[in-house]
């Protein structure tokens, strides 16, 4: 039976300092507070004690010691506090450091220039053409166009069904495989329809110049409006696992899944290399560029 609400549940990785403990019953400290920000809070409030008290700080005067005291009591506070992961904000300062200089900010994609940067963002050996994607730390992946069945006009017992459906197909799922679905936002497809069209082009048995201009009309209208200024949400699905044995497990669950019921995923269509690199093409491109290239290639 479907559950009324859901939450992340808490993850097998943790280690001693993740666990929650209260401090009190009542008051700001009644929130549970993980171990390693308590640990953090007395540690930075020790070493603020420790350098206001045995440094030069404290040959200062009495405004200036105060000034310290509570800029370093903010930056222990907000440096101790806890993000949406559950993890001290003291943890982004590497790299934030990292990314502070700006040729850690700037990747040039030069022919001239060293690939290496590009190369450790994209992380993607190369792509065969039947669409396998070969990443850099070994694994392989598919790249599918998948159709699901959300919507807000369900009744309550196709919601109730399609909420069981993906929690049983969860708890089936191959370690070894990721699943991660891609949500875009892309220019119609009008493949078809422009194969169409051109089917009936070519049995077009007379050649009536009213005719070849009706068909040039249904063309233009296809590629520079329909195809190029009119948007639609499509949705992906890459399979990546560390292996190929993993890549396989992970392809036979998604179709004993398309072909066993049609409420998690209705449809789904492997894609080959000529359709998988546009969609990756918008993750290093941008949206803008991929419309111009587009356009370009319809025109």
């Amino acid at each position: 039976m479907a559950k009324m609400s859901y939450k992340v549940p808490t993850s097998i990785a943790r280690s001693f300092l993740d666990h929650e403990i209260t401090l009190s019953k009542g008051g700001w400290a009644a929130k549970p507070s993980p171990i390693k920000q308590l640990l953090f809070f007395g540690g930075g409030f020790l070493a603020l004690l420790w350098v206001t008290t045995s440094t030069f700080i404290s040959s200062a005067g009495p405004v200036f010691i105060t000034l310290f005291v509570i800029w370093g009591l903010a930056v222990i506070v907000y440096f101790g506090g806890m993000t949406k992961t559950k993890e001290l904000r003291a943890m982004n300062v590497p790299a934030l450091l990292a990314y502070a200089p700006k040729g850690a900010r700037h990747v040039y994609t030069r022919r001239s220039s060293n690939p290496s940067d590009f190369y450790s963002i994209v992380g993607i050996d190369g792509i065969d053409e039947d669409g396998r994607i070969h990443f850099s730390d070994g694994g392989e992946g598919q790249v599918y166009l998948v159709v699901g069945s959300a919507s807000y006009l369900l009744f309550d017992e196709d919601r109730i069904g399609i909420l069981d459906r993906v929690d049983a197909f969860w708890r089936k799922v191959d370690t070894t495989c990721e699943w991660s679905t891609i949500t875009t936002k892309e220019p119609q497809r009008i493949y078809h329809q422009v194969a169409n069209l051109e089917n009936r082009n070519q049995a077009l048995q007379v050649r009536d110049p009213d005719l070849i201009e009706l068909q040039n009309e249904q063309y233009a209208i296809l590629t520079q409006h329909v195809g190029g200024k009119f948007t639609s949400i499509h949705q992906y699905l890459l399979l990546k696992g560390k292996s190929a044995d993993a890549l396989r497990r992970g392809h036979t669950a998604l179709q004993a899944e398309v072909e066993g019921s049609a409420l998690m995923i209705k449809d789904a269509t492997v894609l080959d290399r000529d359709e998988a690199e546009p969609m990756l093409r918008v993750f290093y491109q941008g949206i803008d560029d991929e419309l111009l290239s587009l356009k370009a290639s319809l025109s």
